[in-house]
């Protein structure tokens, strides 16, 4: 394996840069398989399972089938092979359930020089399970909003109306045709025509007939309530 100081220093940043990512309950172990007596060279959040810097591998859980693939590794193992063991159960020392995956890294000679492993303690996941549940049944539910008052229909009506108009910039009795059109088809788009009466209530604001405002409708191709 090509140049494994460095490839120690990679391993070291990505459980540092993990150690934003993960809970606390979840630990990030770098092992430097090189001195078993003292592998690990970087841990996050060790008080899963016990350990700290310069702790052997031997300290690891219990039923780690990655701990057991070293053991088997100079009968299985490739040159430069990595090898990921995903999703596995193991145990700390005091019975706790872990799930682990773990990713180990062998040099030129089949021989493992370097891991990466992960361990969530499943026993603290399902305990915030169950404290969740318990906060939440009987869940009391929050009383309904009172209901909204009723938007008064002339008030709605007169607004529409109105920043239809005023959206020409000046007096309703000096729109030109094309701006009256204009000011009807906005009318148009925010459903005004559909309220009945209303064509004759925009034709008497722009001082037209209603047959005017429906040629007006016709023009810009709108459908006839």
């Amino acid at each position: 394996m090509q140049d494994e100081k460095a490839l120690l220093g990679v391993l070291q940043g990505v459980a540092k840069a993990l150690e934003c990512a993960v809970n606390q309950h979840t630990e990030v172990v770098v092992h430097n398989l090189r001195q078993p007596e003292s592998s690990i060279i970087e841990i996050v959040n060790g008080h899963v399972s016990g350990r700290g810097v310069g702790s052997a591998i031997i300290a690891g859980p219990a039923e780690d089938k990655a701990f057991d693939t070293l053991v088997a590794s100079k009968a299985a193992a490739h040159p430069n092979e990595v090898r990921v063991v995903s999703n596995y159960t193991s145990r700390t020392a005091d019975g706790r359930a872990l799930r682990s995956s773990s990713v180990v890294l062998f040099d030129e000679e089949g021989v493992p020089a370097a891991a990466l492993c992960l361990n969530v303690d499943m026993g603290a996941i399902e305990r915030i399970q169950r404290d969740v549940q318990a906060a939440l049944i009987p869940m009391v539910l929050p009383p309904l909003p009172a209901p909204r008052s009723e938007t008064n229909i002339e008030d709605l009506i007169e607004e529409i109306i109105a920043s239809a108009l005023d959206a020409a910039g000046v007096p309703v009795d000096r729109l030109s045709k094309a701006e009256k059109k204009a000011a009807v088809a906005t009318m148009h788009e925010r459903g005004l025509f559909v309220i009945r009466g209303s064509v004759e209530r925009v034709a008497a604001r722009l001082g037209v007939t209603k047959f005017t405002i429906y040629n007006y409708l016709d023009e810009i191709g709108a459908k006839r309530s």
